[in-house]
């Protein structure tokens, strides 16, 4: 188990009014976000069971029912799973805390629709891929190997499929056809050299065979 600190933890900005900072577990999910004054969500949902809690400022919640509540600095609100629900900020904005069970699997692919769809760092995406499959490593270690070998790394590990990884990378698929033949050729020293130091970085969980990695996610 690790101690984390808030200070630590990298923050996103989705857009100029909204930025969230996450870590997560396997079955729960904890997300800080900090919303600007005015700032307005559409109605979504999720399979995700919600705790809402205001540190700073206030949020109103609106469900489609036409049923709203109002949080102000220390109130919570539990949202079950599967609830339309939409978010409108006060005048002067807020800081937020959810915690999500399951965890939020979209939240870490970048794929919350709802949400402004930010071009995210492909090094902050994988390292995302990575801790959902429990591995703990930082996105600076990560940044001391280059990208192709990262990228080989996950996907040798079976924590993404070439489509996802296609993706993030930005690739089309003759691209990713050209570096699978690429991959296939094997590996020079150099890369071999790398692909050890990503070993030694990585801290794989004791349920996680360092060789053969998780399940593979369906297309």
């Amino acid at each position: 188990m690790d101690i984390l600190c808030w200070k630590d933890l990298a923050e996103e900005k989705l857009s100029e009014s909204i930025a969230r900072q996450m870590f997560w577990g396997q079955n729960i999910m904890v997300t800080k976000w900090t919303l600007a004054p005015g700032t307005a969500l559409p109605t979504h949902e999720h399979e995700s069971e919600q705790v809402t809690m205001v540190q700073s400022g206030s949020v109103t919640l609106l469900f489609p029912d036409d049923e709203e509540h109002t949080l102000n600095a220390g109130d919570m609100l539990v949202i079950p799973g599967f609830k339309p629900h939409g978010v409108r900020v006060g005048p002067q904005g807020c800081s937020v805390l959810d915690l999500f069970s399951p965890i939020r699997k979209d939240f870490i692919e970048g794929k919350a629709s709802y949400l402004p769809q930010q071009q995210k760092d492909p090094y902050i995406r994988l390292h995302g891929v990575l801790r959902s499959t429990g591995m703990k490593v930082t996105p600076e270690e990560l940044r001391e190997v280059p990208l192709d070998v990262l990228a080989r790394y996950v996907y040798d590990k079976e924590c993404i499929t070439m489509g996802q990884l296609r993706e993030i990378l930005g690739l089309d698929k003759k691209q990713a056809k050209d570096l699978l033949r690429q991959w296939k050729h094997g590996d020079d020293h150099s890369e071999s050299s790398l692909k050890r130091k990503l070993e030694r970085l990585i801290a794989i969980p004791g349920g996680l065979p360092q060789m053969s990695g998780a399940k593979k996610p369906s297309e």
